[in-house]
């Protein structure tokens, strides 16, 4: 089970001795497809790495509406806040496909982070990377141009799961556009122009869930502000 472990870059460089204590401890767990992990304001006894699959993290308003905060992919992880603050989940956690998850209970995760700096370091940072994507995306809801806001998300998917490909960048697997038009907050239709204006102007090229963004200096220079 630890070369499970060897291949989540939470962990990379950690010593191998450590690693086996940490797998003895883990359990693997499948999800179906739009199945509720964590339940916000709800009690949660594991922290979860995606082995596989894709999630959804949101939180309700009060008039029902479900607001998205991030989507997490394979190598990604959530739960642990709650574990650190011994309180209650501030989020819900849901499936966007089939997901295997690696769980780690509360009181181990919290002596492994104890035991092992290298982990909370890279875990910490991994939470500063979030926060800091939180302001951007306040910022990002006191934009007036759709098109600029669906652009910013775009960025964040680019940084975070796209490739480089000679000047382009090429975003495999983008989310479904209601999960981008509450990224962004704004209406599937406002995405779905959004998207026809940048590829009229040469920005982008999208086939299916493929997006392609042409010229990734220029649309980061453009948009990144």
């Amino acid at each position: 089970m630890h070369r499970l472990l060897e291949e989540v870059p939470l962990f990379d460089g950690v010593n191998p001795c450590i690693l086996r204590q940490i797998s003895q401890k883990i359990s693997l767990k499948k999800y179906k497809l739009n199945r509720v992990v964590v339940t916000e304001a709800s009690s949660n006894e594991y922290f979860y790495i995606i082995k596989s699959g894709e999630v959804r993290v949101f939180r309700e308003n009060k008039d029902g509406e479900k607001i998205i905060l991030a989507i997490l992919g394979e190598g990604e992880f959530f739960g642990e806040m709650s574990i650190l603050e011994s309180n209650l989940a501030s989020a819900s956690v849901i499936t966007t496909q089939d997901s295997e998850f690696i769980c780690i209970r509360d009181r181990q995760f919290m002596s492994m982070v104890k035991r092992t700096p290298s982990i909370s370091t890279r875990m910490f940072s991994n939470l500063s990377k979030r926060i800091r994507y939180c302001d951007d995306s306040i910022k990002n809801l006191n934009k007036h141009c759709t098109c600029d806001r669906v652009a910013t998300v775009l960025l964040y998917f680019a940084e975070k799961r796209g490739y480089r490909r000679s000047n382009s960048v090429v975003i495999k697997k983008m989310p479904f556009q209601y999960s981008i038009a509450s990224l962004a907050g704004i209406s599937r239709e406002s995405v779905s122009r959004a998207f026809n204006n940048l590829q009229d102007n040469d920005y982008i090229i999208k086939t299916g869930r493929e997006l392609v963004i042409n010229d990734y200096q220029r649309f980061y220079e453009d948009f990144n502000k």
